[in-house]
């Protein structure tokens, strides 16, 4: 899978979870996508 397309799989799972709660986490996102905090985190670190 791309870089491109992890990204947005991240920012697109960000947005779900967004409109659901007013404060999304990053264990929030790795629940909502299947993977671990720590893939969470270097995936935003490449997309900062």
């Amino acid at each position: 899978m791309a870089l491109q397309e992890s990204g947005e799989m991240y920012l697109e799972s960000i947005l779900v979870l967004s409109k659901k709660m007013n404060i999304v986490k990053s264990v929030d996102v790795g629940r909502d996508m299947n993977v671990s905090k720590a893939a969470v985190s270097r995936a935003m670190a490449k997309l900062k």
